[in-house]
This record gives structure tokens, sequence and C-alpha cells, in this order.
């Protein structure tokens, strides 16, 4: 890894009976929208800051569907589980540590979850290691419209664990300059310009200035995850390249309309990092792949922020694996 971030950290998510959102200090990491059973660890790196982080779980114990209003219902019931760990990888010595905040099922006869010692493989839960600990408490909330990929939304809980790093993991770079939003017919309009910005960079095979758009996503995205020395080795050395943001893709994949109605106000507006960042999902800048009206398409899922000047600028691209 060379003077890179040698560490890797990554969150194990096992879930029975829930549709989930995951996010880490309120930023988007992944969806899943299997309800009967979900494992998946995805890299959280990319979301942590120094010292206290909050891993947060919007999750909707799905039991059904209305047949005359078609609204999804959830309740906490038996059959609802959720177990978590986080793990810590150096890349040069091969070590792990990790910790396992959170194993609970729910009691129904109780009317609460039920906390298990141990970890599915019989062993006690561990909360602390040398880079890595937790208190193991958690916190658990109502949590309406969860928003997932398809821009379909459910209404159900959120529970929120804390953590410790202690790595020095560089800010964000938007940390100081992203102000607070609030959701009015205004900041939807500004939002749309926004997509409408980029989109149109893509449209016009501007490559250069999607590049300056994203630079420090991508450099971030070099620093803690890959060898590579900057933003441009980085995007250079993914499959495509730049190339991957042209109105035609090197695969024939070709730029649609912007993904979205006539309406700004039934856009589903996701706001993140407690209303500091905002996107519209679905992701409306796609790509359909070969041949035309194949329905397989790629996305460009950018988050954006709003500078205390007034401009707009991309935060994040929310890959979601």
């Amino acid at each position: 890894m060379a003077n890179n971030f040698e560490n890797r950290y990554n969150a194990y998510i096992h879930t029975e009976g829930s549709a989930w959102s995951l996010r880490v200090n309120d930023i988007f990491i992944r969806d899943n929208a299997k309800v009967a059973y979900a494992d998946y660890s995805p890299n959280i790196g990319m979301n942590l800051r120094p010292g206290r982080n909050t891993l947060s779980l919007l999750f909707s114990p799905v039991t059904g569907q209305d047949p005359d209003t078609g609204e999804y219902r959830y309740e906490l019931h038996n059959g609802v589980a959720i177990d978590i760990a986080i793990e810590r990888y150096q890349w040069t010595t091969q070590e792990r540590e990790r910790i396992h905040p959170i194993r609970i099922r729910y009691n129904e006869a109780e009317g609460k979850f039920e906390h298990l010692e141990l970890t599915a493989g019989g062993e006690e839960r561990a909360l602390e290691q040398p880079h890595l600990r937790s208190d193991g408490r958690m916190q658990l909330s109502e949590f309406d419209n969860i928003i997932f990929g398809g821009g379909w939304t459910l209404d159900g809980y959120r529970l929120d664990i804390t953590f410790t790093v202690d790595d020095p993991i560089p800010p964000f770079h938007w940390e100081r300059e992203a102000v607070v939003l609030e959701d009015s017919p205004e900041l939807r309009r500004e939002l749309r310009d926004a997509y409408q910005q980029i989109h149109g960079l893509i449209s016009r095979n501007d490559t250069e200035a999607i590049f300056r758009e994203v630079e420090p996503v991508w450099a971030r995205t070099a620093y803690l995850l890959t060898e590579e020395k900057s933003a441009r080795d980085f995007i250079e050395n993914t499959q495509h390249g730049l190339a991957g943001y042209e109105r035609v893709g090197p695969g024939g994949e070709v730029l649609q309309p912007l993904y979205w109605g006539d309406n700004p106000q039934e856009d589903q507006v996701e706001f993140l990092d407690n209303g500091r960042l905002v996107r519209i999902r679905p992701n409306p800048i796609l790509w359909e792949h070969p041949p035309a009206g194949s329905e397989r398409f790629a996305s460009f899922p950018v988050v954006f922020y709003k500078t205390r000047d007034g401009e707009w600028r991309v935060a994040d691209v929310a890959t979601g694996i």
C-alpha cells in the first residue's frame, strides 16, 4: 500500500425478517430488499472518521402487503434478528481485529429485543480491540420513509450503535463547506439543476470537467482503498477510465434522458449526514446497455452538498456495494 492508508474496515451484517438500508455516520453504504434473510459484508472505510462513529441500520420488518392500498405492513415479531460485527484488516501484517457490537433477536412474549451474548459460532462477543471498540449499546427509534434503490419506500425503525476507530482517517472534502439543507420546492429545483449540470457534461463528452467535479471523491477512494497515488491514477485504472463517463460508453451503452417525472415535488429525495448531503432515488443519471430497449442500465449515483456560497458540488458516489 506504500504511503496509502493500510487498513480496511468492513461491517458484517446478518439479518432475518427485515429489509434495510445501512449507513455509517448517516452516509449511505448499501441497502437490502431481501426480507427473509440477508448476509453482507460491505466496506465502510470510505465513510469513517477518526474517533467516534455511528453505524445505523434503518430496517423494516415487513409482514405483508395491504391488498387494497398496496402499502407494506411491518411489525416486530419473533422472526426478526440482527447481527452486526465490524472488522479492521491491516494490509501489510494481515492482522484482523473484530468487534461484535450487536446480536439481537425479537421476543414477542416480552415485547422487546433480547441480546445474545455469544456469536453464531458460540464465542463471546468481543467489544474491544487495540484499534477498534464499542460499548455494545444500541438506540432504537421509529423511522419513516426508508428509501430503497428503486425509489420505493418503507416505514420501520432505526437502530444506532457507536464505535471508536483509532486510525488517522482524513476528513471528507465537503466537511467544512457543506450547509444543512431543508426540504423545500426551491431545494428540489436546485437539486435537479445539479443533476442536469452533471448530465450535461456527460452529454458533451466533457470528461475533464467531470473529473474536476468528482476528483476529491476519487482521491479519497484511491488513498483509503487502493495503492493508486491520485484520483487520476485511480479512475484511469478502472475498467473504462473516464471514457465510461461519455454520452456513449465503451461498450455501446447510451446515456438516457434524466430519469424523473415532471414534478420535482414527487422526487424521492434522500437526506444524509444529518441533512448536509442529498440525492434523488432512484438514480436519475443512467446509461442503457445495448441493444436499445434492453432495460439493462448502469448509473452514476452522485450525492450532492451545497456550499455556503450557494454552489452545488459532488460529495460522494454511492455505489452501494
